[in-house]
């Protein structure tokens, strides 16, 4: 996949997954799949299915669905449908809602069957919207009602809440334009949930920035900056540390103080 490419010039794939309980490690299923295929902003393709969970549905989760153990007991199992959902999903860049929830289920369940992971390019609409937004609430329907998308067809079904992420996703894509953030690379380094696809190109920037440390070599640096602008400066690195689990740098520019950016808001890199 060419990550060079605008984020619209790419298929995506809007996925929602409606499940039994919220933690796929203890056991919890999927019980129905909706997913939306998107190519030049437009709708070529969805996938609906409900899944055979194996279990019950939890009170707690029927009453956020309202998909009964009923409905489900003629559904096809997990196993019986993976076929076309790789299918559908490959060769895509996959977006959602909380997208670490929905992958983390699908690969669950894969694994289960002993099938390999999707190893596919992802987004995190949710972490998009924390990002550039200033909200109370950032669930979807407060996000979705932030840009007065119809929700009159309601909430907590797997195709229609795909659709509505979908249409948030494309509202908060004119936001990114307008701060010049249109790349599937720039999407993915800063939204991105698939670890393996982003560490590698990570690496190699906190490699150059070691190196540039231990030389005292100067980097010129083109960012995301923390208050959502797209910048470019000249830096001394200092130090790389983790925080929460993130690669950070902290670096002085020029004459002003030291400050320091998430490795990942860090687009390019290199020696000045």
């Amino acid at each position: 996949m060419d990550f060079t490419r605008n984020i619209n010039e790419v298929d995506l794939v809007f996925l929602d997954l409606e499940t039994t309980g919220l933690n796929a490690v203890f056991g919890d299923s999927i019980c129905e799949i909706g997913a939306i295929k998107v190519r030049s902003g437009k709708i070529i393709d969805k996938l609906n299915r409900l899944v055979n969970p194996g279990k019950p549905v939890s009170i707690e989760s029927y009453n956020i669905h309202k998909i009964s153990d009923e409905q489900l007991r003629a559904a096809p199992f997990f196993d019986e449908l993976c076929e076309d959902v790789i299918k559908f999903l490959k060769g895509s860049v996959i977006c959602a809602y909380n997208v670490k929830f929905d992958i983390g289920f699908i690969e669950s369940h894969l694994k289960k069957i002993g099938r390999a992971p999707l190893n596919l390019p992802t987004i995190d609409i949710l972490s998009m919207a924390r990002d550039v937004l200033k909200l109370p609430r950032y669930n979807l329907d407060a996000v979705a009602g932030f840009f007065n998308v119809d929700c009159s067809r309601g909430f907590h079904r797997a195709l229609i809440d795909a659709d509505i992420a979908r249409e948030v996703f494309f509202n908060l894509i004119n936001i990114f334009k307008n701060k010049k953030i249109e790349t599937l690379y720039e999407f993915i380094s800063l939204y991105g949930w698939a670890e393996d696809i982003i560490k590698l190109r990570e690496n190699k920037k906190i490699d150059l920035f070691k190196e540039a440390i231990d030389k005292n070599m100067n980097i010129k640096m083109r960012f995301f900056s923390t208050d959502n602008v797209l910048e470019e400066k000249v830096i001394i690195p200092l130090r790389i540390f983790q925080e929460n689990r993130k690669f950070c740098l902290l670096y002085q520019a020029g004459k002003q103080g030291s400050s320091n950016i998430r490795i990942n808001r860090i687009f390019k890199a290199e020696p000045f």
